[in-house]
Parts: C-alpha cells; sequence; structure tokens
C-alpha cells in the first residue's frame, strides 16, 4: 500500500493515470483539505466500505465520519501532521452508524494546486474482533480448565517435567494449592517413591502416540491416600520435533471406590448378621469342593434353628432378629480361620469347613449343638433353642459345590426327621428316599390331574341313640399299578411339597356333595391339616364347598388337629371363628396327643372333643388311660362339647365308653372304611322300615 502511494504521488494528480489508479485501488483512499477538513476525492472502495455515496462525501468532513469522542483528536493530529507519514488507529462511522476499527496512513500532498492530504485506510474491524474472540476464548478456556472438577495438567518433560499449568482440581486432589504447584516438578513437590510412581507414568506415555490410562492409590501431601484414575498422552508438536509436554487429566475416584467396596460387601454379607450371604456363600463353596483332596478335605454343614418361628410368633421378629445375631456370633466363635459362617436366608446357616490335621466334622457338630444349647438372652428373657445340623464330605460325597450341598440338605432333612436338636451325616439311602418322594410327587400330580382319589367313609354312632350320627370322611388313593393306597403313605409327601391344599379341597368338596344326598340327620367329618390352614384360601373354599353342595353347615364338621395350635395362633384362631360363623361345626381330633397345653380350650369353643385311639386301647387295663378318658369327659362336659371315643374294636371298650359317659364312637367294632357304595348301602338298610334300625351291637 505505501510502495503504491509513493508511485501515485509523483504522478501529476491530474492525470487521468491517476485517477484510474486511485479509483481503482482497492484499499479505501480519499484525499481531504486539511484547511476545511472536506473531502476533495473519494476512491470506490471507500464508497463501498463507509456506504456513502460520491454525492454525500462532498457535504462531509472527515470530521464526520469520526465519533463525537474522536474529532478533537482528529483536528489535533491534521495540525501536528502527526497521522502523516506513519499509521494511526482511529474509530470511523459507517453511514448506518456502525463503528469501524481502522488503521490510516496519511501523506501531504499538491492536489489542484493546493496543499492536501491523502488518507489510506484498512479496516481493522475483522481482525481485532477475531482477536478478541480468540482472547475471550483463551478466558473461557482458562476458566474452564481451571474450574474443572477433574484435575488437569501440562509436564514440560525437557524441563525437569516443571508444571506449566496446573489447575486448582489439582491441588484440591494433592492437599495443596496450584499456586504452590506452579513452576515446581514432581521432584520438587512430592515424596522420591511418588515421583518414582509419576515418572515411571510419563516415559509411557512418550513411548506411544496414544493415550494410557491407569488407576492408581497415591499419597497425597498430608500423607493421605487418594485413588485416582488418570490419562497421559503427549501433546502434538511439528513434524520432526521431539514431544515435550505431557497432558495429564487425573479424577479422584477415591468416594466412588469406597462407595463400589461397600456396596459390594452388602451383595456378599447379610444386613442382619454381618455373614457372607448365599451369593459369597455359592461362590466359596464352589471353590471349596473342587480344592478339596482326601488329604484335606471339606465338610459342608447346613444348620436350621428347630421351631425358629415360634420365637419370632411369640416374641415378635426384633427378638427373633436378636437370636439370629447372636447364633452368628456362637457359630463364628466354634470355628477356626479358613472356615466360612453364612446364612443363607431365615434361621438357615451355612458351615464351610477345612479338615486337615485330623479335624472331624462330627466333633464341631457336637460344639456347635452344646454351643447352642446355652440359654440365649433375648432383651432380659432367657430362651432356650436346639438345631438340627445335616453333613456332607468333599471329595467322599460329592466332589462339586451343587452335589455336596443337595448331600448336606438331605442330611439335614434325615435330622429333622430324626426329632431335631442332632446331626446326621450325609448317607447314599438318603438320596433314595429323596428320589422316591420326588417321584411320589409327581405322581400324586397326576393323581390329582387323573382323578386317582376317592373318599372312604366310617360311620359315627352315638351311644345313647343308638343311631348312626354320621361318618368321617378318609381320603384313598386308587394307584393304577399299585392299587389302593392308604393316606398314611402319601399324605406326608402331600404336607411337605404342598399338594396337600389342592387335595383337600377336593377331599372337602367331594364330601359335602356326596353328604348332600344322605339324610338330613347324618353329619360329614372332614380332616384340615396344618398346612390348609396356612393357605389364606381356605376360608373361601369351605364356603364355596357349602354353597355349591347345598349342604346344610351344621352338617359338616371340620376336624383340626392340636398341631393347628403350634402355627400362627393369630390367624388359627379367627380363621376358626370365621367357620364357625358359616354354622360349620369344629372337632378337635386326636386329643391328648399334640400340644401340651389346654389353653386353646379356653380360647375357641369347640363342638366336639375326639379322644386318640390310643387312650381306649388302654381302657380296660391302664388306670391312667381310665383317668384320662374320665377327665375328657369332665372337660367336654365343662366346655359344652360332645365327647368322641376313636378306635374302639372290643364290646368291652364300647362299655366301658358307655359307663364313662361317652356321647359318639367309632372304630373298627363298629364299622371299618367303606368306599362310597358300600356307605351308601349301609344308609339305606338304617332308613329302610322294613328293616330292622341300625343300632350299636351292644344294645341288641
Amino acid at each position: 500500500m505505501v510502495s503504491a502511494l509513493r508511485a501515485s504521488a509523483r504522478l501529476p494528480l491530474q492525470t487521468d493515470d491517476f485517477r484510474m489508479l486511485f479509483q481503482s485501488h482497492p484499499s479505501p483512499m480519499w484525499i481531504y483539505d486539511p484547511l476545511t477538513y472536506r473531502f476533495l476525492i473519494v476512491n470506490d472502495a471507500a464508497v463501498e466500505l463507509y456506504g456513502y455515496s460520491q454525492l454525500a462525501y462532498t457535504r462531509l468532513t472527515v470530521l464526520d465520519i469520526r465519533p463525537a469522542s474522536e474529532r478533537q483528536r482528529m483536528v489535533d493530529a491534521v495540525a501536528k501532521r502527526s497521522d502523516v507519514d506513519r499509521a494511526e488507529r482511529w474509530t470511523h462511522l459507517k453511514a448506518d452508524g456502525t463503528a469501524l476499527d481502522v488503521l490510516t496512513y496519511g501523506r501531504e500532498l499538491q492536489f489542484e494546486g493546493r496543499t492536501a492530504i491523502l488518507a489510506i485506510v484498512q479496516d481493522r474491524t475483522e481482525v481485532n474482533a477475531a482477536r478478541q474472540q480468540v482472547s475471550e476464548t483463551q478466558t473461557l478456556l482458562d476458566s474452564i480448565i481451571e474450574n474443572l472438577p477433574v484435575a488437569v495438567f501440562v509436564k514440560d518433560m525437557e524441563d525437569d517435567g516443571r508444571y506449566v499449568l496446573y489447575n486448582a482440581a489439582c491441588g484440591s486432589i494433592f492437599g495443596t494449592t496450584s499456586e504452590k504447584i506452579a513452576m515446581g516438578s514432581d521432584r520438587t513437590v512430592f515424596s522420591e517413591r511418588q515421583m518414582t510412581q509419576f515418572r515411571k507414568q510419563d516415559e509411557r506415555a512418550l513411548a506411544t502416540s496414544g493415550t494410557v490410562s491407569f488407576e492408581e492409590t497415591i499419597e497425597d501431601l498430608s500423607g493421605g491416600k487418594r485413588i485416582l484414575r488418570t490419562a497421559k498422552r503427549v501433546l502434538p508438536t511439528r513434524k520432526g520435533n521431539r514431544p515435550r509436554y505431557v497432558l495429564g487429566i487425573s479424577q479422584d475416584v477415591t468416594e466412588e471406590r469406597e462407595t463400589e467396596a461397600r456396596l459390594a460387601y452388602m451383595a456378599m454379607h447379610d444386613s442382619l448378621t454381618g455373614l457372607a450371604n448365599r451369593a459369597y456363600f455359592g461362590d466359596h463353596i464352589r471353590r471349596a469342593a473342587l480344592a478339596a483332596t482326601e488329604e484335606a478335605p471339606v465338610a459342608l454343614l447346613y444348620l436350621d434353628i428347630d421351631h425358629f418361628k415360634t420365637i419370632n410368633d411369640s416374641q415378635g421378629h426384633a427378638a427373633g432378629d436378636a437370636l439370629l445375631c447372636q447364633v452368628g456370633g456362637r457359630l463364628l466363635s466354634i470355628i477356626r480361620q479358613g472356615d466360612l459362617v453364612a446364612r443363607l436366608g431365615g434361621d438357615e446357616f451355612a458351615i464351610v469347613l477345612q479338615l486337615q490335621d485330623g479335624r472331624v466334622a462330627e466333633e464341631v457338630a457336637d460344639r456347635l449343638l452344646a454351643a447352642l444349647r446355652v440359654p440365649f438372652d433375648l432383651d432380659g428373657i432367657a430362651e432356650h433353642v436346639t438345631c438340627s445340623i445335616g453333613i456332607a464330605r468333599a471329595p467322599e460325597h460329592s466332589t462339586d459345590d451343587d452335589g455336596l450341598m443337595r448331600d448336606a440338605d438331605l442330611a439335614l432333612y434325615a435330622a429333622k426327621e430324626g426329632g431335631r436338636s442332632t446331626f446326621r451325616i450325609y448317607r447314599p439311602e438318603m438320596r433314595l428316599e429323596a428320589e422316591r418322594r420326588h417321584e411320589m410327587n409327581l405322581a400324586l400330580h397326576h393323581a390329582l390331574e387323573e382323578g386317582q382319589f376317592e373318599l372312604y367313609y366310617q360311620p359315627i354312632y352315638r351311644i345313647g341313640g343308638p343311631d348312626l350320627a354320621g361318618f368321617e370322611a378318609l381320603i384313598r388313593w386308587n394307584h393304577p399299578e399299585r392299587g389302593l393306597v392308604a393316606p398314611i403313605d402319601f399324605i406326608p409327601v402331600a404336607e411337605e411339597t404342598g399338594l396337600i391344599v389342592p387335595i383337600g379341597e377336593w377331599a372337602l368338596n367331594e364330601a359335602c356333595r356326596t353328604a348332600a344326598r344322605w339324610p338330613a340327620h347324618l353329619r360329614i367329618a372332614v380332616n384340615l391339616s396344618v398346612s390348609q390352614f396356612r393357605d389364606a384360601g381356605l376360608l373361601d373354599a369351605v364356603r364355596l364347598a357349602i354353597e355349591s353342595s347345598g349342604l346344610a353347615p351344621e352338617r359338616l364338621e371340620i376336624e383340626i388337629t392340636e398341631s393347628v395350635f403350634l402355627t400362627d395362633v393369630g390367624q388359627s384362631l379367627p380363621l376358626l371363628r370365621a367357620m364357625k360363623a358359616l354354622g360349620l361345626r369344629i372337632a378337635i381330633d386326636d386329643f391328648g396327643t399334640g400340644y401340651s397345653s389346654l389353653s386353646y380350650l379356653r380360647s375357641f369353643a369347640f363342638d366336639k372333643i375326639k379322644l386318640d385311639q390310643s387312650f381306649v386301647s388302654g381302657i380296660e387295663t391302664d388306670a391312667g388311660s381310665l383317668a384320662i378318658i374320665r377327665a375328657v369327659v369332665g372337660i367336654g362336659s365343662g366346655f359344652n362339647a360332645t365327647t368322641l371315643a376313636e378306635g374302639v374294636e372290643t364290646e368291652e371298650q364300647l362299655q366301658a365308653l358307655r359307663r364313662e359317659g361317652f356321647a359318639e364312637v367309632q372304630g373298627y367294632l363298629l364299622g371299618r372304611p367303606r368306599p362310597l357304595g358300600d356307605t351308601e348301602a349301609m344308609i339305606a338298610d338304617a332308613m329302610d322300615p322294613q328293616r330292622a334300625p341300625l343300632r350299636l351291637r351292644a344294645t341288641t
């Protein structure tokens, strides 16, 4: 631009060559009068930049294109010729009022016979705006880096790893401020061990063109431990230059890792007792079973607290939880280092024992049983509990975890069946028995689906009548291969598997439908098990059986055993009262053989008390049995309940029961359980006026 100016200055200003060069020059230019400040000539580039027309320029001065704040400065500059032969920065105004940042270069010359000044303009607006944007961006980036929650730093590796950038988060992580780190290096800031650790990371970053990442535990300047997740990489350099700067970004993940550790602990430990949970146990027993050898065997002990539900029901769940914690503590006191105690859920515990050096699982089991026999203090109440233990050993019984757990579970089942408060070691016949129960379970499902069950009916007589009072419905299984299967052979499996609920519901409905066809004075008695009482749908099932059959409710007698009161009394009593509210009669069966307390007789008004046959069989020879029989008669009279004696097999027993005042009897002497056809024939004989009325043998 300056060289063009000088070249044009040598031209006569009035020549066409000058005017053509002036007008077509790409830089905005004008010539003005330094006395009047008026524009003398303006080129096309100036017209285009400022937006004024050539005519408009004839009415303007160089002061008019400046803001008011710049005009006096312009006057002074013209007077002193301070902007001549040198560049000067100005603010100019376009025709629309837009401000321009410009750089002007002036030169004094003669124009049309007068002294004039040539001004050449360079528009710096976009350049200055770009510089401002760069500056603002740099400020913003600096602010972002400084306030990032992660540590950001840059090291100059040619200057002993000096920190040339180190934000506030870095200082926070290392227990200092970024100002104290600035211009320092790992050597001057950190310990020798920590410096060596950081240098190895830097060397890894320098040795690769990508990013290196790692997680590590570092020691901050206060001596505390922090866990950092760091990524480092070398900053790009010009081609051919050696890598110099290492950029690092570190995130403090100490709390995150601590939280993960707590969650991992919670995921693998029981929240109540702090013992290992089922997940932890599963992983442990898998590894232990695989590692077991003849020289270093492993024993798995499954342990259940006997009748734990009774404690929960009688003292509340808080007491039950306290007991579980104390049990866990005692189990831990017995085992050695390397063993494991886990709570699998509820009152179920598992213990994995290492049996090296002649250690015997049976001895440990004895110690466990003895430890749990010592009374537990439950909020000032001494509670006595026992436990049942099942034991299986690897590799003797099984070499994998699944087999070992199955064998220990079978042994635990055997311990419970053996009376509880003991332990059992797995034997192969236990698995055979389990397979038999499983096959029985499948067969029972099939029997229910195929209608293989039927009811037999045993007559019940009134002694004083002497009339037929009704029948007790007893279930039988017509197996296609085994023939008639007695309840004692399949009811325990049905109870254990829960099938007793649908089987019992079928029996109830069948008995009600059958009895609805009988004479109105005959009752039907149906047994309900403890498992059925745990079923929430029992009351609805009883109501539906009555309604669908049309049987009068008072003709249905529900028989329960005393063991019902060993379950949830809070559920059993309301259920019995609801049944009685339907009009049913409720009988207590097998009286005297189960529950040791008679307090339930005060809690519920039974309609009938059925004396167990074991007392009837000893009535002729056992003074104790006779005393109990007389006591039962007294109890029945006191509670206004009918008394019935089961298992009457001799005339002498029948006469004795009549003398003692029993109201009803049943037994083989009077009639065995018979299928429906025989039963209805018996009823027809009793109702036939042409035949002698059906009476007890003792009255004939």
